[in-house]
C-alpha cells in the first residue's frame, strides 16, 4: 500500500486553481442509516474480504470519512475520492493529518474519474485488494458522479502485458501493425520522431499537410510511405491515413509525440491479449522541462485511443480534436507505457501560438495557451523498463468512450 503518489498529485491540484476561495462547508444529507450503523457495515465487509485498502467515494459533509478513519484498523489504508476541489481543501483545511498521506487515511481529489482510476492502480489499490463503499451523506449529482467512478473502478480488471521475447518456447510472431501519422512539414525534430520506430512496423503512412510530398529523406527502421493533402479539418486528414494503412493493427502518433524505447521494446505484448480491441494510452506532457509532467483537470492521464484493431467502420470524427468511432469490446489501459508528449519542450511560444491558431482555423473556436500548470515530477509516475518484462495495464471488457 503506498497513498504517496495520490497525495503528492491531491497536493498539487489543491494548490493550482481557486487557492484563495473561500471554504465551503456541506451540509448533511439524508442517509439511509446513520453513521454508526455505515462504519460499523463497511468495517465488517472489508474484515471479511481481506481488504487491504477501503475506498470511500465521496467526502459528503466530512462526517463519514472521520469517522471511518477512527475505527479503522491498522490492516487498512483510506483513501476518499472527491471531484470537487473545494469541498478537498476545505476537509483538508479541518483535518490537516490527511495531506501528507502518511496517516490511516488520505484525499484523492482530482475532477476527472480516469485520473482517480488510475492513480489508484498505480497506487496499488485494485477491485481484488479493496473494498469500495459511497458516502452514504452525497446529493443526488454526487451520488451518481461518485456512482460511475465506483463501477469504473470495480469493472477495471489488473493484467500484465507480458513481453512474448520471455516466452521463449512458444513461437510468436510479430504483430502486423500500420503507423499513421499527419504531419506539417514545418514540424520540429522530424528526424527524432521517425527515429523512434522499430523494423517490426509493418510501415508508417504519413499524411503531410501540403500540396506535394516534402522533398526529405528521413531515417527510419520501418518502411515509409508519403502522401500529401492539405489540411481541411483534422477528422478527414485522419481519414485519409487511415484508409492508406494496410495493418491488421493501426497505431497513431503526432510528431511531437513517442514512446520510450523501454514502451518499444515490450509495445508487442498488447496486441496478443485475448480478444483486445483497442488501447488507451495516457499522455504525459512534460513541462516545464523534461522531468516534470502536468497533473490535474484532465491534463493526466489525458488518455488517447491509439491503437486499435484496423477493422471495417472504425472512422475519426469532428473537425479539431478528432475522436475515433466505432470501436466495441474490450479495450486495454496502459499504465506504466505513457505517451511523452513534446509540445512544449520542442516548439517556440511562436510555433505554439500558430498551432492554435490552426486550430482556430479549421474548428471555428479559439484556443489558449495557459502561461502555468499543476504538475510533478515524472519520477513519481511508473514508467516500463525492458527488463521487467511486461507492461502493466487495466482491462475493460467494453469500450468506455
Amino acid at each position: 500500500m503506498n497513498p504517496t503518489l495520490i497525495a503528492y498529485h491531491t497536493e498539487a491540484v489543491l494548490a493550482f486553481d481557486f487557492a484563495d476561495a473561500a471554504p465551503v462547508a456541506r451540509a448533511s444529507q439524508p442517509a439511509g442509516e446513520d453513521t454508526e450503523t455505515f462504519v460499523r457495515r463497511t468495517l465488517r465487509i472489508a474484515g471479511k474480504s481481506g481488504a487491504q485498502w477501503l475506498i470511500l467515494f465521496g467526502i459528503g459533509s466530512g462526517e463519514v470519512p472521520l469517522a471511518l478513519e477512527a475505527a479503522l484498523p491498522d490492516c487498512l489504508q483510506l483513501v476518499v475520492c472527491e471531484a470537487d476541489a473545494a469541498a478537498a481543501r476545505t476537509f483538508l483545511a479541518a483535518n490537516p493529518g490527511w495531506k501528507d498521506g502518511s496517516g490511516k487515511g488520505c484525499v484523492l481529489a482530482d475532477s476527472s474519474p480516469w485520473t482517480q482510476l488510475y492513480l489508484l492502480a498505480l497506487s496499488g489499490a485494485t477491485p481484488q485488494n479493496s473494498t469500495t463503499a459511497l458516502c452514504p451523506d452525497l446529493d443526488g449529482e454526487e451520488r451518481a458522479h461518485c456512482q460511475a467512478v465506483q463501477r469504473l473502478f470495480i469493472s477495471a480488471r489488473p493484467h500484465q502485458a507480458i513481453n512474448s521475447s520471455y516466452l521463449s518456447h512458444v513461437a510468436v510472431q510479430a504483430p502486423d501493425v500500420s503507423v499513421g501519422v499527419i504531419l506539417s512539414p514545418d514540424e520540429p525534430q522530424l528526424d527524432t520522431f521517425f527515429g523512434q520506430f522499430p523494423d517490426w512496423v509493418k510501415e508508417v503512412v504519413v499524411v503531410w499537410d501540403a500540396e506535394c510530398v516534402p522533398n526529405r529523406e528521413f531515417a527510419c527502421a520501418a518502411p515509409m510511405r508519403h502522401l500529401a493533402r492539405p489540411l481541411d479539418d483534422f477528422a478527414a486528414q485522419r481519414n485519409c491515413m487511415l484508409d492508406h494503412c494496410t495493418g491488421d493493427w493501426v497505431l497513431y502518433l503526432d510528431g511531437d509525440e513517442c514512446f520510450s524505447d523501454d514502451v518499444w521494446s515490450l509495445f508487442t505484448a498488447i496486441m496478443l491479449i485475448k480478444r483486445l480491441e483497442a488501447c488507451y494510452f495516457p499522455r504525459m506532457t512534460l513541462f516545464p522541462d523534461e522531468d516534470h509532467c502536468k497533473v490535474g483537470f484532465g491534463l493526466w492521464p489525458d488518455l488517447q485511443l491509439r491503437l486499435f484493431r484496423n477493422r471495417e467502420g472504425v472512422r475519426f470524427n469532428r473537425p479539431v480534436h478528432e475522436r475515433l468511432t466505432n470501436i466495441t469490446g474490450r479495450v486495454a489501459l496502459a499504465l506504466d507505457a505513457p505517451i511523452l508528449h513534446l509540445s512544449r519542450l520542442r516548439k517556440t511560444p511562436e510555433e505554439l501560438a500558430a498551432k492554435l491558431e490552426r486550430f482556430r482555423e479549421v474548428g471555428g473556436q479559439p484556443h489558449r495557451l495557459n502561461a502555468d500548470y499543476p504538475h510533478l515530477p515524472r519520477s513519481l509516475f511508473p514508467e516500463a523498463a525492458f527488463i521487467s518484462g511486461s507492461l502493466q495495464m487495466l482491462l475493460l471488457e467494453e469500450n468506455p468512450a
